[in-house]
């Protein structure tokens, strides 16, 4: 695809430089003649830690691959053609080597490059990929045929898998590479015809806006995510690095190259985890049986109740239930009649909550825990007597039982407001009034006001 429109600034080897040094990948370039390395750009150095003066010549850099296999495959792709050139232009396919670094360290990085017996040079490319999600730019090789400053922008700017955008600030210039259709369908021309603010989701762009003022105000760079406009009506999902492009006369930040890659696949994949994590967490907290939390949950919540309450004291009930006679409902009926009858009560004992702060949880085999946050004995009695009534209401034939239906006993534990919870004291106070409402005949229920002093 023709680029012409998203090269012309670049007429001279400054400006080449300025845009190399942009760019989110190492590259260096060699003469053909005496094969000294003449450039690398900044990536280069941050990737390796080697500037210019640290490397005489090729056969300096090829040391510092470790591996004798892959110095001997490297040398075998560059060297025949390094020697003898024979004036076409040839492309050295990826590889993936280890290399040594500056500060001792071993990085594995993706390497190819393209020799240009016509410009006299040996340009290679270097994609770190040691660490997968430093992964911005999947640079591949430089095209074939690049005979000049301008060619080889061109190159560079072709196969690149990802969107490239170079933008003035104060210029209403802008430059794009031709994977801009493969992102966002439209065609270079028609892009950059397409104000910025119109190409990102509304949701998006004050983020995008953001990140664009950061790079403008010194910021060497910057990643975000967000959502670009596609031909077709929607939107993609891509990560952006933006990188600040300094004037190397004046020093100033005078625009930014943007690489865009697309993650909507990603994005899926990391949706799909997230999901699951939630679903993981919300078996984890609820009982399987009922639905209702589980006693996991309640022991958190409590803990998390007690700890609000220290900072304003204030009053704080729970209820301990036990469905009465429940053994023999199950021997009388069998285990899967007892589990619906546990869902049956479970079911009720949410209906008859009022208060999103307000927790009904299972505690284990028949028996059922309720915390009511900021709750005095007045309304725990409450609370008690409108569970007595729920679980009566699903008249659930119980021949084992005084009332012939199903009844529950409940504990209730009240922890007045102005002094600390005791949450273990709390607890038992709340099983110790159980045991009472069991001795006074069941379906009923018993209050403990919580006081200090040795557990029930």
């Amino acid at each position: 695809m023709p680029i012409d429109n998203t090269i012309k600034p670049w007429k001279n080897e400054q400006s080449l430089r300025v845009v190399l040094d942009a760019m989110p990948v190492g590259v260096s370039w060699a003469t053909l003649d005496d094969g000294k390395i003449v450039y690398v750009n900044r990536r280069f150095t941050e990737i390796f830690g080697y500037v210019v003066g640290d490397l005489d010549d090729i056969s300096a850099w090829l040391k510092k691959y470790p591996i004798p296999s892959e110095r001997a495959a490297a040398s075998a792709k560059w060297g025949p053609h390094l020697e003898a050139p024979d004036g076409a232009d040839f492309p050295i396919e990826p590889m993936e080597l280890s290399v040594d670094c500056k500060d001792g360290t071993v990085k594995t990085i993706l390497h190819s490059g393209v020799i240009l017996p016509a410009a006299g040079w040996g340009l290679a490319t270097f994609i770190d990929i040691s660490e997968p999600k430093r992964n911005y730019v999947l640079l591949q090789e430089a095209e074939k045929r690049a005979r000049h400053n301008e060619a080889i922008s061109r190159t560079l700017l072709e196969q690149s898998q990802e969107l490239i955008v170079v933008s003035y600030f104060e210029k209403s210039l802008r430059f794009v590479s031709p994977a801009v259709e493969q992102i966002t369908g439209l065609t270079p021309s028609e892009y950059l015809a397409t104000p910025v603010e119109e190409l990102a989701h509304p949701d998006d762009l004050p983020i995008m806006t953001q990140a664009i003022k950061e790079v403008a105000h010194g910021t060497k760079s910057g990643v975000y995510r967000g959502r670009v406009k596609h031909k077709d009506g929607g939107y993609r999902w891509v990560e952006t690095l933006l990188r600040s492009w300094v004037d190397p006369d004046s020093g100033r930040v005078v625009g930014y190259v943007a690489t865009i890659r697309d993650i909507g696949e990603q994005k899926k994949r990391e949706d799909l985890l997230a999901s699951e994590n939630r679903r993981l967490l919300r078996d984890a907290s609820q009982d399987e049986l009922t639905g209702i939390p589980n006693r996991r949950q309640f022991n958190k919540t409590l803990v998390r109740e007690v700890r609000r309450q220290t900072r304003n004291t204030s009053a704080m009930a729970l209820l301990m239930l036990d469905i009465d006679h429940f053994k023999q409902y199950n021997d009388q009926f069998g285990h899967l009649p007892g589990d619906h009858c546990l869902k049956q009560v479970a079911a009720a004992l949410k209906r008859t909550l009022q208060r999103d702060s307000d927790m009904a949880a299972r505690f284990g085999g028949e028996e059922f825990v309720i915390l009511l946050p900021q709750t005095d004995c007045h309304g725990a009695e409450h609370v008690a007597r409108a569970v007595l009534e729920a679980i009566r209401a699903l008249a659930i034939p119980h021949s084992y039982s005084p009332a012939g239906i199903l009844t529950v006993s409940v504990g209730v534990a009240c922890w007045p407001a102005g002094e600390l919870i005791d949450s273990r004291r709390l607890m038992q106070q709340a099983d110790a009034a159980l045991y009472r409402a069991k001795n006074a005949g069941r379906d009923t229920f018993c209050v403990i006001q919580c006081q200090a002093g040795p557990p029930a």
